[in-house]
């Protein structure tokens, strides 16, 4: 029976211009790892979502290197923009690039088989928090805290999360209402790593979502996260970052 995965933020860039060793150990040849681990678990018939931070590209064609390299794994990829996505256009020219085993998802929704995908980016947004770094004292920590429970609320910020939570209702919406497994993507964080409910986890709820699928938190420590995975509602909620997962691909469902 196929597969449903998850793996966000590869932060690829086969072309070298983006080395991701320097971010730590964790990323280390992460490349050859994520390959090895993909063809390892995952077969022709199976799906992997990616909910953003593909690569490190700045334009399409750019990306294009590494996005054929994505395409010829095995499974049908779902790609989510992610906040380094400086590549990402418009869904009619990512479709000309003719892969033949990836699907985006830019405000609309993905049917593959039994799974239906919908979603957005999302944005940063006040009380919505993550410990991304490990080894730091409490106070380190506590000021990063402070931090992130005070983002910004500039105009063109709230601008931007206005237009995310649009995105992500206009997706979902989209969404057949007979698909037997409901899936919505996020870039950012919908919930808090202590698996806390917020707003964002309000509306996902209201969709009957199954399972939603998120990235961007990285470099955490090796302590449990109840956010990583865990039950809010009806819906599980699973971070995915791919250095958190040492870049395996995590296994959501069989369908």
């Amino acid at each position: 029976m196929p597969n449903l995965f998850a793996l966000s933020d590869p932060h690829l860039s086969l072309t070298g211009a983006k080395p991701m060793d320097v971010f730590g150990p964790r990323w280390d040849n992460h490349v050859a790892v994520l390959r090895d681990n993909w063809q390892r678990l995952v077969a022709a018939d199976d799906i992997v979502l990616m909910p953003g931070d593909i690569s490190w590209a700045t334009r399409l064609d750019e990306a294009r290197v590494d996005l054929e390299w994505l395409d010829a794994l095995p499974g049908t990829k779902v790609l989510l923009r992610g906040n380094h996505d400086y590549w990402w256009e418009s869904l009619g020219k990512m479709q000309k690039l003719g892969l033949e085993h990836t699907r985006f998802v830019q405000n609309n929704s993905v049917v593959v088989g039994p799974v239906t995908v919908g979603g957005s980016r999302l944005w940063d947004f006040p009380g919505i928090w993550w410990q991304y770094t490990s080894n730091r004292d409490n106070a380190d920590v506590a000021e990063e805290k402070r931090n992130a429970v005070r983002v910004d609320r500039n105009e063109d910020d709230e601008k931007i999360r206005a237009r995310e939570i649009h995105r992500l209702r206009l997706s979902l919406a989209s969404l057949p209402t007979d698909a037997a497994i409901r899936v919505a993507m996020t870039h950012y964080p919908p919930l808090g790593g202590n698996g806390d409910p917020t707003f964002l986890t309000d509306i996902i709820g209201e969709y009957n979502i199954d399972i939603c699928v998120f990235g961007h938190a990285h470099s955490l420590t090796d302590d449990e996260y109840p956010g990583a995975d865990t039950v809010v509602g009806t819906t599980r909620y699973v971070m995915a970052a791919s250095d958190y997962l040492r870049h395996e691909p995590k296994l959501l469902c069989t369908f």
